[in-house]
């Protein structure tokens, strides 16, 4: 019953979408009985740091961590590789030019695949000592890894994000991807390995599924951690919350420019919370508009939730899954979202929410919560419970048993 799990990235955070996709993940092959081995890949998972922790819930859920080239160092693992701590000074020097005025290029490595060096050490250090029975990659960028493995196993994919959809979406909205830019044509061919894969986004299961006959498709739900709701006390607000990353930028700037200003004239009492890292990307342009409160990372989400919260996801760039559309309905909050926010789920939410079409139809949508909350309070009510249920990940348990057995 083992399984192996290799990954290109720090996993020190959990908050973030990726990291909720990988915990759900994770859990799921706990609940399927599987012992769980993490296989980093050795260089670039240290990104621009040449240290690393792993998130303690991360680390409950694996059984063994396989790190090559490093040294643990108590919760630690230090970079041994000169290549590593290289980067991590030419980091450090664009970031002192950052802070004299000027904007340096950093290069993201979302969606690049291994060199073949690097990929072939993963892949011995996947078979080492004794092999796992499903091998899984995560990212479809880290597929090519299961090319190499030299010993019988069933090889999966957690496929978080489809990068040749996500460019496509960054140019159709005349932004230039922050990625590497791929054809759908190459994603496929990196994939065209797996015996299973798992997606954390119902539309592209169905899409991609297409194009992968041989591999069998199952949707991993993106169902949030329960949190029991203690709201702050108030009137009823509007909040908007996410982690850094640019689909939630465009989104939150989108509701700032086009949405909120004929929200306030309609309602000029009502405040807008942003909750989460995202709040950093846009002090300077609300620092003079007393009504909104970036609140930075809340430890206690339970805290901002409940009926007189009314989350936003005017989603425009989104591939895979807004899961913050989850994270709201599982808080307890009556939901106003862009159509494009619910493609991941396929049909599972759509009776849940409040969709407008257009920034005239959000604030529609906003200001008839605000103005009823006989209708807040029943969304609030129903919303938890139906999550729970809808996004159940006892399929994804069902077929990480079958692949182990």
């Amino acid at each position: 019953m083992k399984m192996d799990v290799a990954v290109q990235r720090q996993l020190d955070n959990i908050s973030s979408g990726n990291g909720a996709y990988l915990e759900m993940f994770l859990q799921a092959a706990a609940d399927a009985g599987a012992n769980v081995r993490l296989v980093f890949a050795p260089w670039r998972s240290f990104g621009n740091r040449p240290w690393a922790r792993l998130h303690p819930r991360f680390a409950a859920l694996s059984d063994e961590v396989v790190w090559p080239r490093s040294l643990r160092v108590g919760q630690h693992y230090w970079s041994m590789s000169p290549t590593v701590w290289t980067r991590f000074a030419i980091r450090l020097g664009k970031a002192l030019v950052q802070r004299l005025g000027f904007n340096p290029e950093i290069y993201s490595f979302l969606g690049d695949p291994l060199e073949q060096h690097e990929a072939q050490i993963v892949a011995d250090a996947c078979g080492r000592d004794s092999a796992a029975t499903l091998t899984v990659a995560e990212y479809s960028s880290m597929a090519p890894v299961l090319k190499l493995l030299s010993y019988p196993t069933r090889k999966g994919v957690l496929v978080h994000d489809l990068f040749s959809d996500r460019a496509a979406r960054f140019r159709h909205n005349g932004l230039a991807p922050d990625f590497l830019e791929i054809s759908r044509e190459t994603e496929v061919d990196w994939m065209s390995a797996a015996d299973v894969c798992f997606y954390a986004s119902a539309n592209e299961m169905a899409s991609l599924g297409r194009q992968l006959p041989r591999s069998k498709g199952v949707w991993l739900r993106p169902g949030p951690r329960p949190c029991t709701v203690s709201p702050v006390p108030g009137p009823a607000r509007i909040v908007f919350l996410g982690t850094q990353h640019a689909g939630n930028l465009d989104a939150l700037r989108h509701f700032l420019n086009d949405i909120w200003p004929a929200t306030k004239q309609r309602k000029p009492d009502v405040e807008f919370w942003i909750a989460g890292s995202i709040g950093r990307d846009v002090e300077q342009e609300v620092r003079r508009d007393p009504q909104v409160k970036i609140l930075g990372r809340v430890d206690d989400l339970g805290t901002i939730g409940g009926a007189d919260s009314i989350g936003v996801a005017p989603t425009r760039l989104a591939t895979g899954v807004s899961i913050k559309v989850a994270e709201y309905l599982m808080l307890g909050m009556p939901t106003v979202v862009y159509p494009l926010a619910l493609e991941g789920f396929g049909e599972a939410l759509s009776d849940l929410v409040e969709i407008g079409s257009t920034p005239d139809e959000f604030v529609d949508c906003i200001i008839n919560l605000l103005d009823n909350k006989p209708l807040r309070s029943q969304r609030s009510e129903r919303s938890p419970g139906e999550v729970t249920q809808r996004l159940s990940n006892d399929e994804v348990v069902a077929c990480i048993k079958d692949e182990l057995t």
